[in-house]
């Protein structure tokens, strides 16, 4: 009668996985494709010398930074790549801080500039603040903050000796964020025969904040005038003199 002294399939992967284990608890550091891991590591993947590929991280659609979802709950310490644009997230790789998804920001980002200039010619008259048609910049807020910058540019109108003044509203929270102000003059005297015609500019920045990050808000151009001889008026006319004239918003990010 021959013996069989060779062991079970069952018990040779219980003993494996017991080696394993033991040897794990032996090596506190794990490689994978690595046979001398980092002793500073828990896990080292590859080696520099021979890997030639990458590690692809869980890739999500998160809905908003505050909310948790896909995950059950917030979790401190885990990184995600997010593949979804929504609320105030958009694709990158994002971590938990235990309370809410922050963004791995770039170490150069990019800033958004978002702006609007002036397509047509305009005559700023009146002593109440009007808004200035077409001069209107609608953003998402990417950050708590964001810096606003007006330059303008124009000549007196006809016959007039006026002072203007203008103004970004911010028409989502009804405030004031500042202005500006300019003297413009055209005037003709026919006794002495003198003929007297200025350009004019000014300008303004400002940065806003406690925006709420995901928000929209609207900036508004906004003008008046304060008659001082003459005809009432300032002209910003970027289609007949655009080598003069101009009006241009810009938000920061």
């Amino acid at each position: 009668m021959t013996s069989n002294s060779s062991l079970p399939y069952n018990c040779l992967a219980t003993l494996t996985f017991f080696f394993f284990l033991l040897s794990s608890s032996i090596h506190s550091q794990v490689g994978i494709g690595n046979v001398s891991p980092n002793s500073n590591a828990l896990l080292e993947i590859g080696d520099a010398t021979t890997t030639t590929k990458g590690l692809l991280l869980p890739r999500v659609n998160l809905t908003g930074t505050a909310n948790a979802t896909p995950l059950s709950g917030h979790v401190q310490g885990m990184v995600v790549y997010n593949k979804n644009t929504a609320g105030d997230v958009t694709p990158g790789f994002y971590y938990n801080d235990g309370a809410k998804w922050a963004r791995l920001a770039n170490n150069t980002p990019e800033p958004l500039v978002q702006s609007v200039s002036l397509t047509t010619d305009q005559l700023i008259s009146g002593t109440s603040f009007t808004n200035v048609p077409g001069m209107s910049l609608t953003f998402t807020a990417e950050k708590s903050e964001a810096l606003v910058n007006l330059t303008i540019s124009g000549l007196g109108y006809t016959g007039s000796l006026t002072y203007g003044t203008f103004r970004l509203y911010n028409s989502t929270n009804a405030t004031v964020i500042g202005g500006t102000n300019t003297s413009a003059q055209s005037l003709w005297k026919v006794n002495p025969n003198i003929y007297s015609i200025t350009t004019w500019s000014c300008a303004f920045s400002k940065k806003i904040t406690g925006l709420v990050i995901g928000n929209s808000y609207t900036i508004i151009l906004q003008g008046k005038t304060n008659n001082l001889l003459g005809t009432d008026g300032v002209a910003i006319y970027p289609v007949s003199l655009p080598d003069s004239s101009h009006a241009t918003l810009s938000i920061i990010q």
